[in-house]
């Protein structure tokens, strides 16, 4: 059992720090779990400042239960053998409380030698243990500068599109110069580039999902959810760059499939997202179809992609009034 124990938590390790292809299974359901009572004791309202916790609790979590996974599994070994340890003054046989010491101490690597193991295989088992103590526990640490970058990147992302405007459709209108979009478009390499960072870093880091932040301009599901909708917009309009809106689409589906696939496996929505205002648009005379045919779309041809759009939202604590604020 020890073994195994060991084992098990040195691959959700290795695999959570060293893989670019998300974490470990046990990194993934203890981030969850944390996520979830966080989630619940907030009510499920993205406002709320307990949230803000959510991811840096996640980590020390994921730390924690490392940290004992490898402790619990040396002990255990130990336990397996009465004599694996004495103490290096008197030689008398140590109890469980004392093998237990004894393992942590050597995880850590502090080297005490108030204890000592009694044969070859006991001293290449502690040395192995202490070696990976060094290893293991060190990856874990330096593995949170990476995720606090992207967490960082997440910022900056969702402030970025917040910026072009408040609704989809104010981030159009802002970008209409009389005649074309282009405000709009030579923004769109610089926002793919981030968006698709931001997804890679999701592959790699899944734990930066849990990183909530209360402020509406700053948290990621409405900002995605703005950007997706600006996009949709955007195709019934006039003086489209069909090579930008290919990147902007390519670059939220990815996105989109990878929340699917990690984050909203099964997910159902609550609610109906709402039909967005059109007057606007069509009193600029931006629009090249009808309202009621624009309307039609986003009712019948985007349901399914607009449910999912949901479900991003209200998983993260929001809904479609942080989209449409200004009454879109």
């Amino acid at each position: 059992m020890g073994i195994l124990l060991f084992v098990l938590t040195v691959m959700d390790l290795i695999k959570t720090t060293f893989s670019s292809n998300g974490g470990g299974k046990i990194t993934n359901a203890v981030s969850k779990g944390v996520w979830k009572l966080f989630f619940a004791a907030s009510g499920k309202n993205g406002k709320s400042g307990l949230l803000s916790y959510a991811g840096p609790a996640v980590l020390i979590s994921v730390l924690l239960v490392w940290i004992i996974g490898l402790w619990s599994g040396l002990f255990l070994m130990l336990l397996s053998d009465k004599n694996s340890i004495v103490n290096s003054s008197t030689l008398a046989v140590t109890t469980p409380l004392e093998k237990l010491y004894y393992a942590g101490f050597t995880l850590s690597t502090l080297g005490v030698g108030d204890y000592k193991a009694t044969t070859d295989a006991w001293r290449i088992i502690t040395s192995l243990a202490a070696f990976s103590g060094l290893a293991f526990i060190t990856a874990s640490i330096t593995y949170f500068v990476p995720v606090l970058s992207a967490v960082g990147l997440q910022s900056k992302l969702s402030l970025y599109i917040s910026g072009m405007g408040k609704t989809p459709q104010q981030l159009l209108l802002n970008s209409w110069n009389g005649k074309d979009f282009s405000n709009f478009f030579d923004n769109v390499s610089d926002l793919c580039q981030m968006l698709m960072q931001h997804t890679m870093n999701h592959h790699s880091y899944p734990v930066i999902h849990y990183f909530h932040n209360n402020q509406v301009k700053l948290a990621i599901a409405p900002a995605i959810v703005l950007l997706d909708e600006a996009y949709h917009l955007l195709k019934h309009t006039t003086a489209k760059d069909e090579l930008k809106m290919e990147m902007l689409q390519t670059s939220l589906d990815t996105y989109l499939e990878t929340m699917q696939e990690s984050f909203l496996k099964n997910a159902t929505a609550h609610s109906n997202a709402p039909t967005p205002d059109l007057a606007q648009l069509q009193k600029q005379g931006l629009l090249t179809e009808s309202t009621e045919q624009v309307k039609r779309v986003f009712q019948q041809e985007q349901k399914d992609r607009r449910q999912l759009l949901t479900a991003l939202l209200e998983k993260d604590g929001w809904s479609w009034e942080q989209v449409y604020s200004s009454g879109g």
